[in-house]
């Protein structure tokens, strides 16, 4: 059971770099190289092969970690489910739900593992808040804004022909950054009863949106709020207000900030504060929350269960976003 799952990474952008260094933490996982369509080698990590495509690779693996723009991500996880490889997908899974279900059927068929990367729900205090929620601790939640307000340069958009359109990304901030908060709103929340929402271009010249608003109603009664944005300089770590008929609570960066809720104790602080700015640069620094991830990812291989986030749970978070797009006013 010591043995390590050997890992092929899809993809060699910043993304791929952030595994690659999260497993190189993890005693149980190993990194065994890298598919690039050009061949690009990841920067200072050329000892690793570099294939073509996973049809030529020649060495034992595993599993693969696909790092792919958005759209793609369904061909390397049916390609990999078809080789008898488990499969840990970089958000959203997909960005439609005809291309999802058929991921989420070749990894049945193939009896392997399909995970993907919402490790936001086990950041920080979101765990604490999640369980809070679940017991009705906070009695009934009536208000929620939240706030995923990002800058991208023009540099970023224009570093891949990808970036910024429909086919590929899916849209601009909510598929995009977006997605790890909407992700986690309905794993707090649920699915919205009705959604509306207007969105448009502010800043950059690119075919999807990149400043919106989205306001969600739940039959129980909440009335919230989305914001997701690349367009807001400087950039702005993400914030979830949460009002309550007992109080609120605010978390900043996944972390408790502000606390007011009669009879209720603030939680103890998490022991990790991950700091994201919402600025420019797409690079993950901190590998804390992807540890967690892969850590999970190989218990599930490794003990015949499923991980902790599933393609049919992580399929929730596409129909949430692909529902704000359609809701448009």
């Amino acid at each position: 059971m010591n043995e390590q799952i050997k890992f092929i990474i899809i993809g060699t952008g910043n993304i791929a770099i952030t595994y690659l260094k999260a497993i190189d933490k993890i005693p149980l996982g190993k990194v065994v190289g890298f598919i690039s369509r050009s061949r690009q080698e990841p920067t200072d990590h050329n000892e690793l092969p570099v294939f073509e495509s996973l049809s030529k690779v020649d060495i034992p693996f595993d599993a693969v970690i696909i790092c792919t723009p958005n759209g793609l991500h369904h061909v390397s996880a049916i390609e990999a489910a078809g080789m008898g490889k488990h499969i840990l997908c970089e958000k959203p899974i997909d960005i439609t739900l005809e291309n999802i279900d058929l991921m989420i059927q070749s990894s049945d068929e193939n009896n392997v593992k399909l995970g993907v990367a919402y490790q936001r729900r086990f950041s920080g205090d979101h765990p604490r808040v999640k369980a809070l929620i679940d017991s009705g601790q906070l009695g009934r939640i009536f208000s929620v804004d939240l706030a995923i307000k990002n800058y991208r340069d023009d540099a970023y958009y224009n570093s891949a022909p990808y970036r910024g359109t429909y086919k590929i990304d899916g849209g601009g901030p909510f598929i995009q950054q977006a997605s790890h908060y909407i992700d986690l709103y309905h794993w707090f929340f649920g699915y919205p009863d009705q959604i509306v929402s207007k969105m448009a271009k502010f800043v950059h010249d690119i075919e999807v949106e990149d400043h919106g608003v989205a306001i969600c109603t739940h039959n129980y009664g909440l009335i919230s709020t989305i914001t997701a944005s690349t367009a807001t300089k400087p950039g702005f770590p993400a914030k979830m207000e949460i009002y309550s008929e007992k109080g609120y609570l605010i978390l900043i960066n996944d972390m408790i900030t502000d606390w007011e809720m009669d009879g209720i104790s603030k939680p103890d602080a998490a022991a990790i504060d991950n700091q994201h700015t919402g600025s420019a640069t797409a690079v993950v620094e901190d590998t804390t929350n992807h540890e967690f991830i892969i850590n999970d990812f190989i218990s599930a291989i490794k003990n015949d269960v499923e991980p902790r986030i599933t393609g049919a749970s992580a399929r929730m978070a596409t129909k949430f976003i692909l529902e704000i797009y359609d809701s448009q006013f």
